[in-house]
């Protein structure tokens, strides 16, 4: 199977338990996972990579995704050198502008220009290479050659340039749709040649809004509150557009923004499904085929060949599960996708 597909794993318990949940994800054929980092809500990321790392043999383990804000770049730097040190080859890190992470202590994501930097400095230091920090000239004596890919999560124009510039990879959180992620593709080569590189010999990933159940309606149900989340943040409107959905003139009800601690990580996921009614069926049905995999398990290997048809070789899914695994969809794929795409 030529497409690589990686899991989103949120270290919501133990990290021995976190450890084990990998394992099975590496079992089932999966060829990465990718691990939420948001201090409050989840484990530690750093700790539950690490025995992750040890618990596995093959398995690509990703961040996903850390930011500038809520550590000091060199102590991420630190971690993460000591992180990909204990599987060489097979751990990255997947950095972003911050979302839970920052929300749930009050502070602003960060901004383009400081994600430019970070990625930057990220890099001297984990090279080992002297930084310059309040007038601290340092390196980072565990620093070396031998360096962990940094890719950056994004979405719009502006940080997906950046993306071009700077990194050695991109999440694109656009949708899978072809139009849409041409869009994407056009602002990462912008970046990628104002930079002077090619844009060939950068990694994407795309990430895939991915809900699987037995039955379609209720696949749909459980991703509304991932759609709503796109209309609103105006980033995702150039793509939802380019991929020919009209949203309209609908109204968001206010009482989204009282839910902890946000629409698409809420605690009551109840309560997030019904302040999202208001969202049409047929444009649900049309947005959740747009950003990712979402219905039976025969529906999403079907899509699954689409995309690659479509010369997507790399997906991230990301499950509406923050609080839990994603027990469904990783027996969905072990038992009926992977044997379906293998057959053709």
């Amino acid at each position: 199977m030529a497409i690589k597909i990686d899991l989103r794993v949120p270290p919501c318990g133990p990290a021995t338990e976190v450890a084990d949940f990998v394992k099975q994800c590496e079992d089932a054929g999966f060829d990465g996972v990718g691990m939420l980092d948001s201090q409050l809500l989840e484990r530690d990321i750093f700790v539950s990579m690490a025995l992750a790392a040890q618990a596995t043999e093959k398995i690509r383990i990703s961040a996903a995704v850390l930011n500038p804000v809520t550590r000091h770049i060199s102590v991420t730097a630190s971690a993460a050198k000591t992180v990909a040190e204990l599987a060489p080859g097979r751990i990255e890190f997947w950095i972003g502008r911050g979302f839970s992470s920052v929300q749930t202590i009050g502070v602003p994501p960060a901004t383009v220009r400081e994600m430019r930097r970070s990625v930057l400095d990220l890099k001297s230091i984990l090279a080992g290479e002297e930084v310059s920090y309040n007038g601290a000239v340092s390196r980072m004596r565990h620093g070396n050659a031998d360096m962990p890919p940094i890719y950056i999560a994004a979405t719009g124009p502006r940080i997906t340039k950046v993306a071009g510039e700077v990194a050695d990879g991109v999440l694109l959180q656009v949708g899978i749709h072809p139009k849409s992620v041409e869009v994407a593709r056009q602002h990462l080569e912008e970046g990628a040649r104002r930079a002077g590189r090619d844009p060939k010999d950068l990694k994407i990933i795309l990430c895939a809004t991915t809900v699987i159940h037995d039955d379609q309606h209720e696949a749909r149900e459980l991703v509304r509150p991932m759609c709503v989340q796109r209309l609103m943040e105006g980033s995702h409107t150039r793509y939802l557009q380019a991929a020919g959905i009209d949203v309209g003139d609908l109204e968001i009800p206010a009482e989204l923004n009282e839910l902890y601690p946000d629409v698409i990580h809420a605690e009551d996921w109840e309560r997030a499904k019904e302040l999202c009614a208001f969202l049409p069926d047929d444009l649900l049905a049309q947005m959740c085929d747009v950003i990712g995999l979402v219905g039976t398990p025969e529906y999403c290997a079907q899509r699954l060949r689409e995309a690659e048809a479509n010369g997507i070789d790399h997906l991230y899914l990301m499950t509406s599960a923050t609080y839990d695994y994603p027990h469904r969809e990783l027996a969905a794929f072990k038992e009926i996708i992977f044997p379906a795409l293998a057959a053709g």
